[in-house]
């Protein structure tokens, strides 16, 4: 795994940012913090299956530049979780982590520690008002290309990325309207 990252890094002329979906055992996770490149990683995202304490704290030991927050949950301290894994990005599911006013209470401590915040794709439209929200501290959204061209497909006035970016609507709430689902397409 180590050398295909340094493979696609050297193609790409970039560091790679490789997101391992939470997949990972800890020996695993850990044999690729030794034998990887750090050079060749913008981060490696969420790689064990849940936040654990130990292990990333090993993982943080290392040079890896770590991205965690997909799988935090309202009920997690996120200045702790900050604080034992010192991420290099903070990639918070929406959703998952307790919503819109959760997310926005743990943005201004990343931005204290100097951790940007990239939010999960899975929560797109949260992400893409948290980003309007907080620009200085939300760089970009994830936006996942085999899933979220269908799931835009349920929105009367889609929202597809053009070069890199996406124009925001500027109707209230997330700015979107469901189609009806007496719509023939959805059928």
């Amino acid at each position: 795994m180590a050398q295909a990252v340094e493979r696609c890094s050297q193609a790409l002329g970039a560091p790679l940012a490789v997101d391992a979906v939470g997949t990972w055992t800890p020996a695993v996770a850990l044999a690729f913090a030794q034998a990887a490149d750090p050079a060749c990683l913008r981060w490696l995202e969420d790689p064990l299956p849940r936040h654990d304490a130990d292990t990333y704290e090993l993982l943080a030991a290392t040079r890896l530049p770590l991205a965690v927050g997909e799988r935090a949950h309202c009920d997690e301290d996120p200045a702790g979780l900050i604080q034992y894994i010192r991420p290099s990005a903070l990639t918070l599911d929406v959703v998952g982590c307790g919503g819109l006013t959760r997310a926005a209470q743990i943005i201004p401590i990343a931005k204290a520690q100097g951790i940007p915040v990239y939010p999960h794709g899975r929560s797109l439209l949260p992400g893409l008002a948290l980003a309007s929200a907080f620009p200085a501290a939300v760089p970009a959204v994830e936006y996942r290309l085999r899933w979220e061209p269908g799931r835009q497909r349920v929105y009367e006035m889609p929202l597809r990325p053009e070069n890199g970016h996406i124009r925001l609507p500027d109707t209230p709430g997330l700015g979107t309207t469901p189609r009806s689902t007496a719509c023939p397409a959805l059928r």
